[in-house]
């Protein structure tokens, strides 16, 4: 399945500093199989296993 999604995050050299604000950004071939509750978690994940620059993420939203 794909997800449009948005979110802050902020690189890993510094973590608590949010500094990239994302409107819109499209997830693609999520499992279908993933239950609803899980999914900011696994998509946040999927995020930052693409991205290994960013440190963390908040405020996720599935758009």
């Amino acid at each position: 399945m794909d997800y449009r999604v948005s979110y802050e995050h902020s690189l890993s050299a510094n973590p608590n500093e949010f500094v990239v604000k994302v409107p819109s950004q499209l997830i693609v071939d999520v499992p279908a199989n993933i239950p609803r509750a899980l999914l900011p978690e696994f998509i946040a994940n999927l995020i930052m296993q693409r991205s290994p620059q960013i440190g963390r993420i908040r405020n996720l939203r599935l758009l």
